[in-house]
């Protein structure tokens, strides 16, 4: 591949060398036709200076020449007719062929010449020829120049017309210049010209090859040293060794412009690459941190998936513990109609007391037997609700747990929601599972809050249940009390039926509020059933979103760890550039 400065310096080359030859064809040309003018303009000149000598010959060989007999005589009188020493003289002097013209009528005979014919004879006797270019200007009595054939040869030619005294034109002075003389002395002078032309187009040509090197060498330099600058950049080296064109950063030209340019973008160029090097360590270390935080996420998600389990199963179990709390406490309402009963047949008994005394022992042996069933059955009733009372602190616990495990769930459904902002594209199906699990942590959290008062309301109900049992175990240890000391103060017995009315009253009291605590209990319980059944689905819900989400970990981890590889290619692209 030819470089830019030989094409330059021959596309230049040609150039000069066409317009050098083309002006030298010109200049040569130019100096041919003007040669030739000036020849013609010469030529006159001389045949009007020889033309001016052959008069002074005229003069010094003839004198003043007259007419007289129809021819010319000299000063003596002598006809010069066949005298040729004058022309044979101009011949030899001039070089230039000489004749003598008489008028003779209405023509001009030659009377004395140098003109030879093919015979080697003077051509006196013939005639000028009314026909001649010159014959006008002669009977005019002017100077006549011009081109003529004589005895078939070309001449250029000068005839002075020889006057009389009077003016009158009485002969003809003839000098001419052989046209083959004329055209060898153009040839030769052309033939100098020539030469000297292609001398000077060749030093010309010479030159020009010398000033087309110089200026291409000048042109070329600037470009073949960006060339190379430009070669360097795409061969990733962007360090700044620029002394060869920083040189040209100030010229004014397209140089300079191309220089600054390619500098700027060279700048700009090491710009954009620390740039991206910058961006893709930072995406390599974001890759990195969300490629552990969703290692992170997805093992908190396997913890709360378990624990999730485990609420799922205490549910299930709480379920069927309410459902066994249902059968007691309805036994325990069996049991208080039993009580209902018991303390009916004792009213019945009371008012039958002051009719039978008789059979008080019988009927306080009866009343021992059935205090002591009812003590026990008190104790059953009290051991029921004291376990009830258990179950609704564990029920309360489990929510509080509930409670906990859903408020950080929360949490980790905000910060997956942060995590897959920062995904872009690939974390929106994330951020929609963080959305619902966030969801579903704020119902848990008000189903554990809505459990937690009831599991209160509850308590508060059992406490009140334990302390009425505690009323009915201390009443029935009163009613032993009384009986035993009915054993022994008998007489007694009328005021301590009084008392014991009360105590049935009281009783009575206890019992209708026990029955109408027993329904609410029961309704409680049956509510708890359907919440654990309620939260038992919702536990399969959210596991099942868990795992949804511990998906979507998985992806978001596989995207992080492509992204990750990206960056490192990118950086290994990068780092192919020297800067």
């Amino acid at each position: 591949m030819k470089s830019i400065k030989t094409k330059l310096i021959i596309y230049f080359g040609l150039l000069l060398i066409i317009t050098t030859v083309t002006i030298s064809a010109i200049g040569f040309i130019n100096s041919l036709e003007g040669m030739k003018e000036l020849q013609t303009q010469l030529l006159n000149k001389k045949l009007k200076a020889d033309i001016a000598s052959a008069d002074m010959y005229v003069k010094d060989y003839f004198g003043h020449i007259s007419y007289k007999n129809d021819t010319l005589v000299d000063e003596n009188n002598q006809n010069i007719k066949g005298k040729n020493k004058m022309v044979d003289a101009i011949l030899d002097d001039l070089g230039d062929v000489a004749t003598i013209f008489v008028k003779t009528e209405d023509d001009f005979k030659r009377i004395t010449t140098n003109i030879m014919t093919d015979e080697g004879n003077r051509a006196v006797g013939t005639y000028l020829g009314k026909d001649s270019a010159a014959y006008p200007k002669v009977m005019d009595g002017k100077l006549y120049l011009g081109k003529a054939d004589i005895l078939g040869k070309s001449y250029s030619t000068a005839y002075d017309p020889i006057k009389d005294e009077d003016g009158k034109v009485i002969g003809i002075l003839f000098i001419g210049v052989s046209e083959e003389e004329t055209k060898a002395f153009i040839s030769n002078e052309t033939f100098k010209i020539r030469n000297n032309f292609i001398k000077t187009t060749a030093i010309a040509v010479l030159l020009s090859g010398i000033i087309v090197y110089i200026i291409g060498k000048g042109i070329s330099r600037p470009i073949v040293n960006l060339s190379n600058s430009i070669k360097k950049l795409s061969n990733y080296d962007l360090t700044k060794d620029n002394k060869k064109i920083n040189k040209y950063i100030n010229r004014n030209d397209e140089v300079g412009t191309i220089t600054k340019a390619l500098l700027n973008m060279q700048d700009n160029f090491i710009n954009l690459i620390k740039d991206i090097s910058k961006t893709s360590q930072q995406v390599a270390a974001s890759s990195e941190e969300l490629t552990a935080n969703s290692e992170q996420t997805a093992t908190t998600s396997e913890e709360v998936s378990n624990t999730i389990e485990e609420i799922s199963k205490g549910a299930y179990d709480q379920a069927k513990d309410t459902e066994k709390g249902v059968v007691h406490i309805d036994e325990l309402g069996k049991e208080i109609e039993k009580n209902q009963g018991n303390v009916n047949e004792l009213n019945k008994a009371i008012k039958e007391v002051n009719e039978h005394k008789n059979e008080g022992f019988t009927i306080l042996e009866e009343l021992n037997e059935k205090t002591e069933i009812n003590n026990k059955s008190s104790k059953e009733i009290k051991d029921i609700i004291l376990n009830t009372n258990e179950s609704a602190k564990q029920i309360s616990t489990t929510s509080e747990m509930i409670r906990k495990i859903a408020e950080q769930t929360n949490i980790l459904s905000l910060n997956a929601s942060i995590e897959a902002a920062k995904g872009g594209e690939a974390g929106k199906s994330f951020l929609v599972v963080a959305d619902e699990i966030g969801k579903l942590a704020e119902q848990s959290n008000e189903l554990s809050k809505d459990i937690t008062k009831i599991t209160s309301e509850l308590t508060k109900k059992t406490d009140r249940a334990v302390n009425t049992m505690e009323r009915v175990s201390k009443v029935v240890t009163e009613q032993t009390e009384s009986v035993d000391k009915t054993n022994s103060k008998f007489e007694g017995i009328s005021d301590s039926i009084e008392k014991i009315k009360k105590v049935i009253v009281s009783i009575n009291d206890s019992d209708n509020k026990m029955q109408i605590k027993r329904d609410e209990i029961i309704d409680i319980i049956q509510n708890l059933s359907a919440i654990s059944e309620e939260n038992a689905a919702g536990t399969e819900e959210i596991t099942a979103s868990i795992e949804e989400q511990t998906a979507s970990i998985d992806e978001i981890a596989n995207a992080s760890e492509a992204l990750a590889k990206l960056a490192e290619e990118m950086q290994n692209n990068i780092n192919k550039f020297k800067y």
